[in-house]
């Protein structure tokens, strides 16, 4: 074995066990790889994190002197279910630590908790031994960068637990992932002031009582500057129209995935966005019904990242009954662009009927925005696409083996030559939810074909 340094070991240990994928301190997102959805990627993180703790106490065990070298570093992160066990060993160190450094929860830079291993609680029972479990850790931990709690919070556990956070790891805290019922909102905007450096938030706010607070007051006043990440999820509107008055200098992505909306609710994103949307490079955006796109891209100048969803109507000044100050639908920096949806085109979406007028009348709003995208003189600068459904991809690569099968698998086939031949002639780069370049079409349109599509396309 070769004599190195500890810290050289450190090092080694630390890239074997991917630990600068784990201890990131920013939210992944859309374009980053894959359907941006908060928790699965939560949940796909944690099997990376079993990994590597897997992989430390492999070297660990190897001998005495790796052992002296990487201890330590099996409480860099803590990611589990069942946490009795890990806080007797926490108490049981700090109370045999002669200095601050000597006790292992000094160490931990990332807690990931999804939720306790009781079949046997009830839900009750089962959050309040999440809520002391996770206390008692927080007391040991003060450099703390990363919290992430997947399980639903109440709006009791929540304030007893941020309460705890700010008092033991408010200087540390970079990064914050939590469930939280709107009752809680208040207790959020009080205990964000006191995390000064916190970088990357996502909040998924779930029914849940009544919002305790107002539009206008002091939470006017909140000031995040370090704040460059914001993801929101749930039921987020009443945040978004209070957000509006915050001050976000660094703010430079915003994500935002609802479940359902309201016409009386859409308009929080907008004004959202004309408040803060100047300095944002990325923007995502997952919602039902359809937001007023266009105007949303006229408040982002700066913007370089988009994700939005295909089945969107959108509306362009030309359209009858569009509003007389709607901006065009363009965009003078826009490089990236992910679409969410497009199912309809591919009769996937099981709340239309299969050749329904309805299908027909979503199919052509599909047709409609990826022609759009590709106008290069509305976004000069676009030049990847990336398909944000994992299930529109899979029906491409069997359309690819069974082009020459039946009606639907031919009509499938033309559908794809057609976009990525029309994406081509635009210089514009395709590819799956992974980032994967698509390969080129295989299968080419006879003249027959060509008539249909033809005939399609007008």
């Amino acid at each position: 074995m070769p004599d190195l340094p500890p810290e050289l070991w450190t090092q080694i240990f630390a890239f074997a066990a991917d630990e600068a994928l784990i201890l990131q301190h920013r939210l992944p997102t859309s374009m980053s790889g894959g359907e941006r959805n908060p928790r699965r990627s939560q949940e796909a993180l944690e099997l990376v994190q079993r990994r590597s703790y897997d992989t430390k106490k492999a070297i660990v065990l190897t001998c005495k002197k790796w052992r002296a070298i990487e201890y330590q570093s099996l409480f860099h992160f803590l990611c589990f279910r069942a946490p009795s066990r890990l806080c007797d060993i926490l108490d049981t160190s700090a109370a045999a630590a002669t200095t601050t450094t000597a006790s292992l929860g000094w160490w931990t830079r990332r807690i990931q908790l999804a939720g306790i291993n009781n079949d046997t609680a009830t839900p009750q029972e089962h959050l309040d031994v999440l809520q002391n479990a996770l206390i008692r850790i927080l007391r040991h931990c003060p450099n703390l960068e990363i919290l992430v709690v997947q399980w639903p919070l109440d709006g009791g556990a929540f304030a007893a637990i941020a309460d705890a956070l700010v008092r033991h790891a408010a200087s540390s805290l970079r990064t914050l992932f939590v469930t939280i019922p709107a009752s809680a909102l208040h207790k959020l905007v009080t205990i964000l002031p006191a995390l000064p450096f916190i970088c990357a938030a996502h909040i998924n706010l779930h029914p849940g009582g009544q919002p305790a607070i107002t539009p206008a007051g002091s939470d006017d006043c909140l000031r995040l500057p370090s704040l460059r990440q914001l993801s929101l999820s749930g039921r987020p509107h009443q945040l978004i129209h209070v957000a509006k008055h915050w001050h976000l200098s660094a703010l430079r992505t915003f994500m935002l995935s609802c479940a359902t909306s309201t016409e009386a609710q859409l308009p929080a994103t907008p004004a959202f966005l004309a408040a803060h949307g100047a300095q944002l490079t990325t923007l995502e955006l997952s919602s039902w019904p359809a937001m007023p796109l266009a105007r949303m891209l006229a408040a982002c100048p700066a913007l370089i990242t988009l994700a939005f969803s295909g089945d969107w109507a959108l509306d362009l000044p030309s359209d009858a009954g569009a509003p007389p100050d709607t901006p065009p639908f363009a965009h003078a920096r826009l490089a990236r662009v992910g679409l969410h949806g497009l199912v309809h085109t591919f009769c996937l979406d099981p709340f239309f009927d299969t050749g329904s007028e309805a299908e027909l009348e979503a199919a052509q709003m599909n047709e409609r925005v990826l022609a759009l995208l590709c106008d290069r003189v509305r976004f000069p600068a676009l030049r990847r696409l990336r398909l944000l459904t994992g299930h529109v991809v899979r029906e491409r690569e069997r359309a690819q083996v069974d082009g020459d099968g039946d009606d639907t698998a031919r009509r499938e086939a033309r559908i794809w030559a057609r976009w990525e031949g029309m994406y081509a002639r635009a210089e514009i780069q395709l590819e799956d939810c992974s980032g994967q370049v698509l390969p080129p079409w295989p299968w080419v349109p006879t003249d027959r074909h060509d008539d249909e599509v033809k005939q399609t396309g007008d």
